[in-house]
């Protein structure tokens, strides 16, 4: 019964280490996937910067547009009053050109708002286009890790089944069974130590009987708590001597 237990405990940690890698195996694609959602919310957030900028430079365009017209029909109207023949014509000229260069005023204000915020779109643009290039050399990384990692981590489990197959040889079947029925239930820990009487996978204390048994390592037990299969923590130490009986 000794070398049955010492069997289930390396089926255990074998196990456990095959759970872990899974998780590892699972966990990497998930963190690429997470980087792919961030890099394509990135994208987007370029994309709605760009035309942004684009709106800014076509409203500076018209903008510009307005002035040089401005300018043009005061350059007209200049002309024209050298041409008129009466006074109320002149005025009139007068008049049109003063509120001419009111426009002329407005549209140079609206050009220079405008031009703050071409620059000021500039600068988004410029943080959205270095934040999807950033991303895009982590996504890069990350999936050359991946390669890498899952290689390895593939070749760890491979070995590790290998490893599984030659113990469970050693183990019979019905208690394969009730191992892995305990595994299953107990969050992949079927198999704890017992150590001064209190059993380490849920740390209720053994009764004094059941403790005393145990420490003889002859026959199977379970937790009378959590139904784990369970041993007396010694048994995977070399020189441990004389294990101590609990008192009745």
């Amino acid at each position: 019964m000794r070398e049955t237990l010492l069997n289930l405990i390396k089926l255990q940690e074998v196990d456990i280490e095959i759970k872990q890698i899974n998780g590892e195996l699972e966990a990497e694609p998930e963190a690429i996937t997470a980087l792919r959602q961030e890099l394509a919310t990135a994208y987007q957030e370029q994309k709605t910067a760009q035309e942004e900028l684009a709106e800014k430079e076509k409203n500076k365009k018209d903008a510009e547009w307005e002035l040089k017209e401005c300018e043009e029909r005061i350059k007209k109207s200049k002309q024209r009053m050298m041409e008129v023949k009466t006074n109320k014509e002149y005025q009139a000229l007068l008049t049109e050109i003063d509120e001419l260069n009111k426009k002329v005023s407005e549209w140079e204000e609206k050009i220079l708002i405008a031009l703050d915020q071409v620059e000021a779109a500039k600068k988004i643009v410029a943080e959205k286009d270095k934040k999807v290039k950033d991303l895009e050399e982590r996504l890069k990384k990350a999936q050359k890790r991946l390669e890498t990692v899952f290689t390895k981590l593939k070749k760890s489990l491979v070995d590790l089944r290998q490893k599984r197959q030659e113990i469970i040889k050693k183990l019979p079947d019905n208690l394969l069974s009730r191992y892995d029925f305990i595994r299953k239930r107990r969050n992949g820990r079927a198999v704890v130590s017992v150590n001064d009487a209190v059993c380490e996978g849920c740390h209720m204390h053994i009764p004094p009987q059941n403790y005393n048994e145990l420490l003889k390592c002859d026959k199977l037990m379970t937790c009378p708590s959590c139904q784990r299969i369970i041993y007396w923590k010694g048994l995977l130490e070399k020189n441990t001597g004389e294990p101590k009986a609990a008192e009745q």
